[in-house]
């Protein structure tokens, strides 16, 4: 008998650890906090974490302030009610996760004793004790009365259920701030939020940001498991104003898949706080992230690195009206007569004045797909016969027109595309510069992010295709002060991106539409996002050519998406003609960290890279490798 346990101990343990699925249950907890408060709210903090602890959950994320509150004036209000870390917050948790062996994060005002300062922070605490924290680097409105910005970077820790980053609410309005804990390695991004609505009636409702919106368009582009935790309840503030919460929490995995989603709270129909949870597969690769990492060029994103003054003078100011036809049609492959033919058919059909044209990604060609053997064969020259139509196009019709081809100069091939004026001249060439694996058989990537400088339009910047994956160029392009960004596009919804999937009712219904990676691109450069993309063909492409607009999420101008058939879609809108609501290009510039982002420019095979990672909870970069 001895004999055949030790041979069953000895074949169970050859078995591969790698094989055994690392399934962990998560867990986001509502909370409504007194405030101001802190002893107050800490016994219904631990009630609600020991009983996720219960329930089976092995990481549970808190709301941001969960122990104050935020109805606080200034630093001197809220400095009774902040604590210390480590402090009687890490100390009354660790009790609970060292007897559950669970982690929890929670969101706190935090003050510095030495320093007398205050730090929204997010912390860590496990089975031993308290972890680790970071502090918010991206603060809202009015928050800076109390609060001082992190110097922490973006700490990403290593535990027994995997890499845990965190962020806290509105740092989700700087796209940096969520792809700093994935470049670092995080499988989990815990998020504590107080996303709030202040009633209109009020001064300060322009500061209505609903970072539930936000993070759930923007999963889609992290590849990591994201858990946000929002407060509910109401707070008030001085006499009169009344700050409600939305609750809505939700859990995400690794593809952007909403899991779960808590039910949005209102003044009419407030919730009871909840807990909801989820399962994630920590072992499930994302096929975005392998992307992302694999095809982004940290040398392109040197300006990062860059202080850029929120009033720069590579900025649009005036307002601009832009009367745009995109160009939605069911294409013949390689066909180009049939298909320049059936675009001019299109143009000539819709009715209405407009003043730019977009055309769908490699425009009179459809989504014909290209390799070293055909190149030849459909690639042309600057001045050919495409190029010779599209500008024939903008000058028939008067009108700015983009279009794009395989372009072939000096013996290499390129995927370009070409933007003219309304009197049929070249205004701006851009080639590709972020290629997919089958395109790299062939083409040659561009080495530059040009902005296109226009009279009629402001700034224009163009992404081809599946460039829209690299999030860094739309973070560039945000910099690069873009008032348009272009995207020729040919989309079936099978390899990336996805449907804008918002909780019920956190956003207008309007607004909660479109696919998730065009929405964000629009909000996280403050640009109008123009999207032509075919219908049909054999490449299934699903059209909902789109104007996605930069705050949808409160209502501002929702996306103008084509219906389903070929067509050419009108959308008109006028540029820098609201400053009423949270946020807009001058504001984003204004409030990114520029001098936290200087890891995005690394490149990833380099030791202060790979330093950078390792080293995942330094404030430093790669000192070492200096």
């Amino acid at each position: 008998m001895i004999r055949i346990a030790t041979f069953l101990i000895t074949v169970f343990l050859a078995v591969p650890i790698a094989a055994q699925s690392r399934e962990i249950k998560v867990a986001a907890v509502e909370f409504a906090a007194k405030s101001p408060g802190f002893e107050v709210n800490l016994p219904g903090i631990m009630d609600a974490v020991t009983a996720a602890a219960k329930n089976g959950a092995k990481l549970i994320v808190l709301p941001e302030g969960v122990t104050t509150g935020f109805a606080y004036v200034d630093a001197k209000s809220l400095m009774p009610y902040a604590d210390t870390v480590p402090g009687k917050t890490t100390a009354l948790i660790s009790k609970i996760t060292q007897q559950y062996n669970v982690y929890v994060v929670v969101g706190m005002m935090e003050r510095d004793p030495i320093t007398k300062q205050i730090h929204n922070a997010a912390v860590l605490i496990g089975p031993k004790g308290y972890i680790g924290k970071y502090h918010k680097n991206t603060l809202a409105t009015g928050e800076g009365v109390a609060i001082t910005p992190g110097k922490l970077g973006f700490p990403v820790f290593d535990t027994e259920i995997g890499r845990i980053g965190l962020v806290i609410c509105f740092d989700d309005t700087n796209l940096q701030n969520l792809l700093l804990p994935v470049l670092r390695g995080a499988d989990i991004v815990a998020q504590p939020i107080g996303s709030n609505k202040m009633a209109s009636i009020y001064a300060a409702s322009y500061t209505n940001h609903s970072t539930m919106a936000n993070i759930s368009t923007a999963v889609s582009w992290m590849g990591s498991n994201v858990i946000s935790a929002n407060s509910t309840g109401s707070e008030g503030f001085g006499k009169v104003q009344i700050d409600f919460f939305d609750g809505a929490s939700s859990i995400w995995d690794n593809s952007g898949k909403r899991l779960i989603s808590a039910p949005l709270s209102t003044p009419a129909n407030p919730t009871k706080p909840q807990t909801i949870y989820a399962t994630i597969n920590l072992d499930k690769k994302s096929a975005q992230k392998e992307y992302w990492f694999k095809h982004r060029r940290p040398e392109l994103y040197q300006d990062i690195n860059s202080y850029r003054y929120p009033d720069d003078g590579a900025a649009t100011y005036a307002p601009k009206q832009v009367s745009a036809a995109l160009i939605q049609y069911e294409p013949k492959l390689g066909q180009v007569d049939e298909n320049y033919k059936r675009v001019d058919q299109l143009i000539r059909e819709r009715s209405g004045v407009f003043n730019l044209t977009v055309l769908p990604f490699n425009s009179f060609l459809g989504p014909v797909r290209l390799n070293k053997d055909n190149i030849a064969q459909y690639a042309e020259e600057l001045n050919g016969k495409s190029y010779q139509l599209a500008a024939g196009l903008a000058k028939k019709y008067s009108t700015f027109v983009l279009f794009s081809m395989p372009e072939k100069k000096d013996g290499k091939y390129y995927e370009t595309a070409v933007l003219f004026d309304g009197t049929g001249s070249q205004a701006g060439l851009y080639r590709k510069s972020h290629l997919n694996d089958s395109e790299k058989n062939w083409a040659t990537a561009g080495n530059d992010l040009p902005i296109f400088k226009t009279s009629n339009f402001g700034n224009i910047a163009i992404m081809l295709d599946d460039e829209v994956r690299i999030p860094e160029l739309t973070q560039m392009y945000g910099i690069y002060r873009a008032d348009l960004i272009l995207v020729p596009a040919a989309y079936n919804q099978k390899d990336y991106g996805g449907p804008v999937d918002i909780p019920k009712g956190v956003v207008q219904d309007a607004s909660n539409k479109g696919m998730s990676m065009w929405y964000s691109i629009a909000k996280y450069a403050q640009a109008y996002t123009l999207v032509a993309n075919y219908i049909g063909g054999e490449h299934q492409d699903i059209g909902d050519s789109a104007v996605y607009a930069l705050t949808p999420e409160v209502g501002y101008y929702p996306p103008n998406i084509a219906p389903k058939k070929e067509l050419a879609h009108l959308v008109d809108f006028t540029t820098h003609t609201n400053n009423t609501v949270y946020i807009d290009q001058e504001r984003l510039i204004a409030s990114r960290r520029w001098d936290e982002g200087a890891p995005i420019a690394l490149d990833m095979n380099s030791a202060c890279f790979k330093e950078w990672r390792k080293n995942s909870t330094s404030k430093e970069i790669c000192p070492n490798s200096r």
